[in-house]
């Protein structure tokens, strides 16, 4: 009896002793299936909002730059593209970026479920003609601040605007054309180019020799209570006067250059002192104001005779500028304020006298201080020269330049 009751416990022990076992196996095992089913449903979540394609966060372009934000995006998941300030970057529907001024600007898009934003800068250097408006018939030679060279150009429409392989572009009819470049890396500069009508009987006020305390907030006065825009042939400017400048391009008006100096013995010693004079100047306001200048004149005009210590020193000049990047402007219509005895009267009588019809005028004024012929005479010119028909406007880059037959 003794042995059987044992041989039962004994049985029942190892039954016991097996359950527990097989327990303990299950409990692990189901612990184990349950983490691995928690790893994938994370996974799945994560697969759900996470695309294939890694969203771009940032972007550094030149001025004038396209580029296409999430390149690698070839099943177009990315969509509905913004700009934060168009005023710096616009953006297609494409996700297509145009530099359009130096600056910072959000891009936000979406994949249908999340949102995304990419972060862009946009550096002062580059094609400094994202966008660009001019008349039929006039030229417009692309300028870089970025010392970009060796590009290839192509138009969108060259029946409106045609460029040539050195970047020259020609308005041929009203209309709207896309200028393309594209250098040796396969970066792409864009300028956006409106044509519009060619206008008749423009007059282009100049002002040389400031800024100046006295008189240019005078002269700045009366063209903006005259809605008019002029151009300022400006040199190098105090310290204290760097608002004057400021309030130029504010304006609206053209800043334009007259020299770094004014004084004929110095800047026209040598073709390589006046490229200095001009470049120091270009640089000084690139640096200040963020305005990569072109437009140019000469102390004294092209057809000077003080330069004459240098013989055919203005012959040169004239000849290299345009390779230089520089265009310069003389004049076709003189107020005579910088002659001495020059009244009020004298100066309208001359600026009628010289202001005619069947083509443009460029008038020669200063904004030297104290110049009280022209701050006398320019609001009765403005209106004057209205009620004949005129129009006002500021030169620009494309402007059909006015010459003088060279004396040296």
């Amino acid at each position: 009896m003794r042995k059987k009751t044992w041989k039962k416990a004994m049985i029942c022990s190892l039954a016991a002793l097996m359950i527990v076992s097989v327990s303990g196996c299950s409990s692990k095992s189901g612990s184990k299936n349950t983490k691995e089913t928690k790893k994938e449903e994370q996974a799945k979540e994560t697969k759900k909002k996470v695309p294939d394609t890694e969203a771009q966060t940032s972007a550094v372009l030149s001025l004038s730059e396209v580029q296409t934000l999430n390149a690698n995006d070839k099943d177009k998941k990315f969509k509905e593209y913004v700009s934060s300030d168009t005023n710096i970057v616009t953006v297609t529907e494409d996700g297509i970026v145009h530099a359009i001024k130096a600056g910072t600007a959000a891009v936000t898009y979406t994949d249908g479920s999340n949102q995304y934003t990419c972060n862009i800068k946009v550096k002062k250097r580059g094609m400094v003609y994202p966008v660009f408006t001019m008349m039929k018939g006039e030229h417009l030679d692309i300028q870089f601040s970025n010392k970009d060279s060796g590009l290839s150009w192509t138009s969108t429409d060259s029946s409106i605007a045609s460029v040539n392989a050195k970047g020259k572009v020609i308005a041929k009819k009203v209309g709207t054309a896309v200028i393309t470049g594209t250098n040796r890396e396969n970066v792409v500069y864009q300028c956006n180019l409106t044509v519009n009508k060619k206008i008749k009987n423009i007059i282009y006020l100049t002002f040389d020799d400031g800024p100046n305390r006295y008189t240019t907030p005078k002269v700045l006065k009366i063209l903006k209570q005259n809605n008019v825009k002029a151009t300022f042939f400006e040199l190098k400017p105090a310290k204290k006067d760097f608002d004057l400048t400021k309030r130029v391009l504010d304006e609206g008006h053209t800043l334009a250059m007259h020299g770094y100096q004014h004084k004929y013995d110095i800047i026209y010693r040598s073709e390589k002192t006046y490229h200095q004079n001009l470049d120091k100047l270009r640089n000084l306001f690139f640096k200040k104001f963020g305005v990569w200048c072109t437009l140019t004149r000469f102390p004294g005009g092209s057809s000077n005779t003080c330069s004459s210590y240098n013989p055919g020193i203005m012959t040169r000049l004239t000849k290299k500028l345009d390779g230089w990047g520089y265009h310069y402007f003389d004049w076709n219509v003189s107020s005579g304020d910088a002659s001495r005895g020059t009244t009020p009267a004298q100066e309208m009588h001359n600026l009628k006298k010289e202001t005619t019809k069947g083509h443009d005028s460029v008038v020669l004024m200063h904004d030297f201080y104290n110049n009280q012929p022209t701050l006398k005479s320019l609001d009765k010119y403005i209106k004057y020269a209205k009620k004949k028909g005129y129009t006002f406007m500021p030169l620009t880059a494309s402007t059909a330049e006015v010459h003088h037959g060279v004396n040296n």
